[in-house]
């Protein structure tokens, strides 16, 4: 596989942050009585696809989590409808 240049990863990452903004809280789909904050978006390197690392900032010895961009945005079913996997709650 050829690697995209670091230019290019970077306009990715630029895009995803339009999507997915570091610093702010979401809630889970299946967990809604739990915050998740995201710390960072990444590139990870064996796909080069971007992640979004994240912690469950309700349990405080929760570890960081890591999750690529598109599953992070899609929709899923949930109790019969088609819902977001995660929703913002809060801004940084």
């Amino acid at each position: 596989m050829a690697h995209i240049s670091h230019d290019d990863l970077n306009r990715k990452l630029s895009a995803a942050v339009k999507l997915v903004s570091i610093g702010s809280v979401y809630k889970h789909y299946k967990y809604p009585l739990r915050d998740y904050k995201v710390t960072i978006l990444a590139v990870q390197e064996a796909t080069e696809k971007i992640c979004v690392i994240y912690k469950d900032i309700s349990e405080p010895d929760a570890p960081p989590f890591v999750r690529d961009l598109d599953s992070w945005l899609e929709k899923v079913e949930w109790e019969g409808k088609a819902v977001p996997r995660f929703v913002l709650t809060s801004n940084s």
